[in-house]
């Protein structure tokens, strides 16, 4: 199944307000997490599953 692309203005995430553009151009710099997002692992369980959703979608490599 082909899901449509998101949006970059789609918001991700109300926990840190992240939005889709904000993760794909942090996945493509790999700069992973943002400097302003660096709290991922305060976020709601939903928001954590799309999250992780989304970074290997956009093909983030793991932080070190």
């Amino acid at each position: 199944m082909n899901l449509p692309e998101p949006v970059d203005s789609m918001l991700l995430c109300y926990c840190t307000n992240l939005t889709i553009g904000e993760l794909r151009q942090a996945c493509r710099a790999g700069q992973w997490p943002l400097p302003d997002k660096e709290r991922t692992g305060k976020l709601c369980t939903g928001c954590l599953g799309d999250l992780l959703y989304c970074l290997r979608r956009f093909s983030a490599e793991s932080p070190s």
